[in-house]
């Protein structure tokens, strides 16, 4: 049989719904995973994508949803499809963590007629989660985890933790322990093997490592993300405001926030926004692009302002023409290159927003160099153009300033806008680029015209 990636695979699922054959279809997703079943989804026309849905049960069909929140496009689609009683089916099968994601991305009228419809204490739950901003570590938590007091014995936090976990069945798999005082305050770590492996009457404050990292509810998803990949954590603990335990993020959570954050910062690079690659919507995705599109038809214009004002100059000295796309693509290559090891290194925690100066230092000297070998190769191409050693080496000279001036935007502006809680992945790309093209292409003209002019005159 076809495998369910194989596009075949979702032409049979489509024409066994045209054809009307429920049991054949029905008896075919049985033998998918709910992982496969969402990838046939972002095949289909949302018609036959209900149809799909319609052959499931709630407990799968819950799991496709889930699975689907990273093509939101697709899901809004089909959500706004659903009455608010079958939507609440599909939410008390979820995790609380990926219910509060799903009802998050629904309108507010939606949002409010599902929550009317839970029951009290998943409504609450919900509630709860929804107060937090989606991208910070509140957003991302699950509000079920394992605490045990320090105080307890081995053999009455196992017994406590069993009770617990038979009373919540959305309960994932746990490796860690948190234990906590009688106020809830979080204050050490015993892993689960520790737990089975010491003596039932060791207290716990006697086996707790003390040492835990944790993180705020309000903090960044990007900061949860970078901490766990600094102390290797599968599970990262969320406090609030005083200290008490409310939450864990899992592994599962911190993967889709590192594949969310690289393909934001790769759609910034572009000048396609937050497009989603399963998008459909023919507007929407001219939205995303064409704000971009437009930076650079301004940027552009401004250089063409810019040249406008040297057109007599131009006329008399058109060997000096020949360079500015080469001005231009350069000073925007270096601007890149700056800006992307810079953006990365933010998004990393290898550089921090008060290493200003020692990375503008850093930028700047490889600037020179790289900008004084690229103006010395660019005399040779003036000379060999012109004849005029004196035009030559102002080209160069002007070069080598254009290149300096994209290495300092390149290095600074991404850390500005990170003090500034601007994501600095938008400093790349469409601004950069334009930017430098612009300024740069002014420094070129003016140093090459003003200095050639000087000699003329001489």
């Amino acid at each position: 049989m076809a495998k369910a990636h194989d596009p075949q695979f979702s032409k049979l699922v489509k024409k066994l719904i045209n054809t009307q054959r429920p049991q054949v279809l029905k008896s075919l997703l049985e033998t998918l995973n709910p992982v496969e079943i969402s990838n046939i989804l972002l095949q289909l026309k949302l018609r036959h994508q209900l149809a799909v849905l319609e052959m499931l049960d709630r407990e799968t069909a819950s799991e496709v949803l889930t699975n689907l929140q990273d093509s939101s496009s697709v899901l809004e689609s089909i959500v706004e499809e659903m009455s608010p009683e079958q939507l609440s089916g599909f939410i008390g099968e979820m995790p609380g963590d990926d219910a509060a994601d799903f009802v998050s991305m629904m309108e507010e009228d939606q949002a409010d007629a599902i929550l009317e419809t839970l029951p009290p204490k998943e409504r609450d739950t919900l509630t709860q989660l929804l107060q937090y901003d989606e991208e910070s570590a509140g957003g991302l938590m699950t509000p079920f985890v394992v605490s045990i007091l320090k105080d307890q014995t081995v053999g009455q936090a196992i017994r406590e933790i069993q009770a617990y976990v038979k009373k919540q069945p959305q309960f994932q798999l746990f490796y860690t322990a948190y234990v906590v005082d009688e106020y809830r305050h979080l204050i050490g770590t015993v892993s689960v093997t520790e737990l089975l492996l010491a003596d039932k009457r060791t207290l716990i404050q006697n086996l707790m490592n003390p040492e835990v990292v944790a993180v705020d509810q309000d903090l960044d998803q990007e900061e949860v993300l970078r901490l766990a990949k600094e102390y290797d954590l599968v599970v990262v603990p969320v406090i609030d405001k005083h200290l008490r335990l409310i939450g864990r993020v899992t592994i599962d959570d911190l993967v889709d926030v590192m594949a969310e954050e690289y393909h934001e910062d790769i759609g910034h690079f572009a000048g396609t926004g937050d497009e989603e690659v399963s998008e459909t919507s023919i507007i929407k995705t001219s939205r995303d692009r064409l704000p971009w599109l437009l930076i650079g038809l301004i940027g552009g214009f401004i250089s063409a302002l810019v040249m406008s004002t040297y057109e007599n100059a131009l006329i008399n000295l058109p060997e000096v023409a020949f360079f500015i796309p080469l001005v231009a693509a350069l000073g925007g290559s270096i601007g890149i290159q700056s800006s992307s090891i810079v953006v990365r290194g933010l998004a990393t925690g290898a550089i921090q927003t008060s290493d200003l100066i020692v990375r503008l230092s850093k930028e700047l000297r490889v600037g020179f160099l790289n900008g004084f070998i690229c103006s010395m190769v660019l005399v040779g191409m003036t000379w060999y153009l012109s004849q005029n050693l004196s035009m030559a080496l102002t080209s160069g000279t002007a070069l080598l300033l254009v290149v300096c001036f994209a290495a300092f935007v390149g290095s600074t502006i991404p850390i500005l806008m990170k003090r500034m809680n601007i994501d600095p992945a938008l400093a790349t790309g469409p601004f950069i680029t334009t930017s430098n093209d612009i300024i740069g292409i002014a420094i070129y003209l003016a140093i090459t015209f003003n200095f050639d002019m000087l000699s003329l005159i001489q």
